[in-house]
């Protein structure tokens, strides 16, 4: 599968924005580590601006880069006139031609690199635009092996609100290969418009499970080093129990 037939999930920017538009918890830890490096940022699968937007109301300088065309133009508008510089561009060939002091992604854009292939693609490019004493972070599921596991039955999963005000009910179900460490997860998002019509959207996404000790391997062939780690974005340490491992890394 390649990537760009790996996007349903992101074909409604506005409904996708509906959903994901907290700046928290890894907008403040991405805001921090900002500030102290110093310089231009570059956000990867910027999405709808969910972070870009208010890094640049914090004074940031900063790039947002997706490869959804939709997305970026509905980042436009939210993002009005603050100094944004938007890219459409895949992560994996991306060619911007200058450097970051920090390079980010917020949107499990590593997970999205299905093959070996894909992924050192993606950090060959970071690496490319990463200053030589830059940082990357990447914030990756803790591969647990009950989140590793394929459900027989769709489940509710939770509801938001659509951008015209109806109710939407997302429920799923997930499959995955252990084989390939790819876990499709099949979106139902259900509502009733205004004219009393039920409309149903579908919308399945794969995401490659990364081990760490495999993601170890693969920074450091791929030039770079792990220099912190944590468990969550208050900067604690890694446990069982964390959802996500966020690392902190730097050219070697």
């Amino acid at each position: 599968m390649d990537i760009h037939d790996n996007l349903g999930e992101y074909a409604d920017p506005k409904l996708y924005d509906a959903e994901n538009n907290d700046f928290e918890p890894d907008g403040p830890f991405i805001l921090s580590l900002a500030k102290q490096l110093g310089g231009a940022v570059l956000e990867l699968g910027c999405g709808t601006g969910r972070m870009t937007i208010p890094l640049a109301e914090n004074g940031v300088e900063i790039v947002g880069l997706d490869v959804v065309p939709g997305m970026v133009d509905l980042a436009k508008q939210k993002a009005g006139g603050l100094p944004i510089e938007w890219i459409v561009a895949d992560v994996r060939t991306f060619q911007l031609g200058r450097k970051f002091r920090l390079i980010f992604e917020s949107g499990s854009v590593f997970h999205h690199m299905l093959t070996r292939q894909d992924q050192e693609a993606y950090l060959a490019r970071v690496r490319e635009h990463l200053e030589d004493d830059g940082r990357l972070v990447l914030s990756l599921f803790f591969p647990k092996p009950r989140n590793l596991m394929s459900t027989d039955e769709v489940e509710e999963w939770f509801t938001a609100e659509h951008p015209d005000g109806y109710e939407i009910k997302v429920s799923g179900i997930d499959k995955y290969d252990a084989f390939r460490q790819i876990k499709t997860e099949t979106a139902y998002r259900r509502w009733t418009d205004g004219s009393g019509k039920e409309i149903l959207q579908v919308a399945p996404l794969s995401l490659r499970y990364v081990f760490p000790q495999e993601m170890e391997a693969l920074l450091h062939y791929n030039g770079f080093e792990i220099i912190e780690q944590y468990g969550d974005f208050d900067r604690s340490p890694v446990t069982e129990e964390n959802s996500l491992i966020t690392l902190v890394c730097r050219k070697q």
